[in-house]
């Protein structure tokens, strides 16, 4: 659509991570790989996210480590929503 038009639909005009963040999500797409999944897509354990924080020696600041789960939950809530 965008190479027909020169605009992005709506559902892809969404904002870019601010660069303080870029390293947390960056953190959620390591994590996210590594991600559990059985009958249906699994939240990131506390287990995982340690054995993360471990091999890769990074200590996740309390912060970083919410925004992780706030970003685990959005991807949980959108996985669920899409088509099966």
């Amino acid at each position: 659509m965008r190479e027909q038009t020169g605009k992005a639909p709506p559902e892809l005009d969404i904002p870019s991570v601010p660069h303080e963040l870029a390293h947390v999500w960056g953190y959620f797409i390591e994590m996210n790989r590594k991600r559990q999944c059985g009958m249906s897509v699994s939240p990131l354990a506390d287990s995982e996210i340690l054995a993360w924080e471990r091999r890769n020696r990074i200590a996740l600041t309390p912060f970083e480590g919410e925004c992780i789960d706030a970003l685990d939950e959005v991807f949980l809530i959108i996985t669920s929503e899409a088509p099966k």
